[in-house]
């Protein structure tokens, strides 16, 4: 395994496979792990939150600079920087939580691709894999090597008996294959996660990608109008893209995914909604200081 693999996507498949075993519903377990992840990055998401209202508030200053130095880029930045300082505001303070969410989607993907290597141990290029897709029935040679993992482990849960237990053309194969395998149930409320929504096939899972455009949506949407930001040019485009974006992949990858997804997007709008409220609050409750008066203004204050 590489770095990534070892540091994010084995420990999130161990945390998905803990959080299964816990709730037995892969669906459910989707939904808790994405909660978890948020509310581990809360507070990340509050700092950002809150310098990106700084920002807002200080937009008409800036232009002013803006418009002041325009022929002088050196000065601008300056001038810029000396506002950012005196109004205690971090430009890139907002940049690092908007990152964050990536490796966790990629951790997951990766996690619920090759459930068989991150979420019950097996190495990806050992000879137990193969040994196991023999006996379950599935010719590895034909399938795609993306998601060849998640069919095993579909098929693996043709061959537990109604007590949880490995039936004996699989429980005597080795005992190191025994030992680490677990049947996972892919279906949620009809939907079988295992598998991934086909352009070119209609069916009820088309209601993840299409589920998941919407709430990307709905939650780029809010998150503007909450921040106060007009939606135009190159952001209003972006408003659109990304929904579009997000029903693209979810028709390419598995259906757990946009699970994922669809949960990130409904607990970011809650984010976005629970956090303005708390900063709003914040600003009432300790109002920032006064700005001081430079010394023309002292001077006729005090000639008047």
């Amino acid at each position: 395994m590489g770095i990534f693999d070892t540091l994010i996507v084995r420990p999130f498949g161990l945390l998905l496979m803990w959080i299964y075993n816990l709730v037995h519903n892969y669906g459910l377990a989707i939904i808790i792990f994405a909660t978890i992840a948020k509310l581990i990055l809360l507070p990340f998401s509050y700092k950002s939150k809150k310098s990106m209202a700084q920002m807002t508030k200080v937009q008409a200053k800036v232009a002013k600079l803006q418009k002041q130095y325009a022929n002088n880029r050196v000065k601008l930045n300056e001038e810029m920087t000396k506002l950012y300082d005196r109004e205690g505001i971090s430009p890139m303070s907002g940049c690092l939580p908007s990152f964050l969410p990536l490796p966790i989607m990629f951790g997951l993907y990766y996690a619920v691709q090759k459930p068989l290597t991150y979420m019950m141990g097996f190495l990806e290029k050992g000879a137990d894999i193969p040994l196991l897709a023999r006996a379950v029935g599935v010719d590895i040679a034909s399938q795609n090597p993306y998601t060849v993992q998640i069919i095993i482990a579909e098929r693996l849960s043709e061959f537990f008996d109604a007590s949880g237990n490995l039936m004996p053309e699989i429980a005597n194969l080795s005992s190191n294959i025994a030992n680490y395998l677990v049947k996972i149930d892919f279906n949620f409320f009809g939907l079988n996660l295992a598998q991934q929504p086909s352009f070119t096939n209609p069916s009820a899972l088309w209601v993840i990608p299409i589920l998941s455009g919407l709430t990307a949506f709905l939650s780029s949407f809010l998150t503007q109008k909450m921040q106060g930001n007009q939606l135009q040019g190159s952001m209003k485009t972006m408003l659109y893209i990304m929904p579009l974006m997000s029903v693209y992949f979810g028709f390419i990858l598995p259906a757990s995914v946009g699970i994922y997804w669809i949960t990130n997007n409904v607990l970011m709008v809650a984010q976005e909604f629970c956090l303005g409220k708390f900063i709003k609050y914040q600003e009432r409750k300790n109002p920032p200081p006064e700005p001081p008066e430079d010394d023309k203004k002292k001077k006729k204050r005090k000639e008047a």
